[in-house]
């Protein structure tokens, strides 16, 4: 078994070949790639085969986009990728997937030791799953009947909760021509939410946010944008527990929610997932996980070319 295995967003590409059929040992040949650094897919691809000398027979790349036909327009990136035209110039057959497409049936292969739960009773087996997750954007996904089924959710229009969030959607409007949920779930979400609450407080704004690195220094420095980014993951994660009634458990892949767990542990979280008005009773004992799994998105794309079940 010699196949490839690609997550590829808006900021990496994550490359490497599975071996095994074991989650645990079967990645090799594993690379990162910056995907603005380079000008298409083909050009990552072409490398990392030269970096490892690898010989796949198939691959399955995740892409952070809408897939049609095995063909991918990326969201956060001028690329547009398409799976045959790839085969052809790879010799070996290809196959394109939604990047939470990937994440979802990654989920299903977690252990207890791959995820830590926030909040809700145990999963319900066979009922629907919801996956969701914040990194360059935001992606989302549904398993319903034992089907994964991508989706653009994070695109939908934002909603507001309080007059502040009143406030920052016009914000948004205001900036970026429409407010949606990735534009505050997402790492450049959460340097928004700083941004915001700086001209709120009507001080300084600080230069730094306009850096590429500041994602993760408002992670390291601003709690307050933090609890607030934890408290809107939380309410739309419970929208997504309410659209399906997602029983068998909500699930927050991506990059950002590990290096955030403790916002999301203490409370405000739990209190927008569950803060539904007449139905929130109905979603209080749907589980909440964050996934700590280092590879879901190759770990779903191996298990789309059935190389773990």
């Amino acid at each position: 078994m010699n196949l490839l295995c690609g997550d590829v967003g808006g900021t990496s590409a994550r490359l490497a070949t599975w071996r095994d059929s074991t989650p645990s040992a079967g990645l090799a040949d594993e690379h990162h790639y910056s995907s603005a650094e380079h000008d298409s897919l083909a050009t990552i691809l072409q490398r990392w085969l030269s970096d490892t000398g690898a010989r796949p027979s198939a691959a399955c790349l995740a892409l952070a986009g809408p897939v049609v036909d095995n063909r991918c327009v990326a969201t956060n990136l001028p690329w547009v990728v398409d799976g045959e035209l790839l085969a052809q110039t790879l010799g070996f057959p290809v196959r394109i997937v939604n990047d939470f497409y990937a994440a979802a049936r990654g989920v299903t292969l977690l252990g207890p030791a791959d995820r830590v739960k926030i909040g809700g009773g145990e999963p319900v087996p066979g009922a629907p799953i919801a996956v969701l997750g914040a990194g360059t954007g935001l992606g989302e996904a549904f398993i319903v009947g034992g089907r994964v089924v991508p989706g653009e959710g994070g695109h939908c229009e934002l909603g507001a909760a309080s007059e502040r969030e009143a406030r920052l959607v016009a914000w948004l409007v205001a900036t970026e021509g429409r407010a949606s949920w990735e534009h505050v779930l997402s790492g450049r979400g959460l340097v928004r939410l700083a941004r915001f609450l700086a001209l709120e407080r009507r001080g300084p704004v600080p230069a730094w946010l306009d850096e590429p690195g500041a994602p993760a220094r408002v992670a390291a420095t601003d709690p307050e944008a933090v609890s607030w980014f934890s408290e809107l993951y939380g309410a739309e994660a419970g929208n997504m527990a309410l659209r399906v009634l997602a029983r068998g458990g909500v699930y927050l892949a991506g990059g950002i929610a590990p290096r955030v767990l403790p916002a999301l542990q203490a409370g405000g979280f739990r209190r927008r997932f569950e803060a539904k008005g007449k139905l929130g009773a109905a979603i209080a004992d749907v589980p909440a996980f964050v996934v700590t799994h280092p590879a879901l998105g190759l770990l779903g794309a191996a298990a789309e070319l059935g190389a773990v079940a």
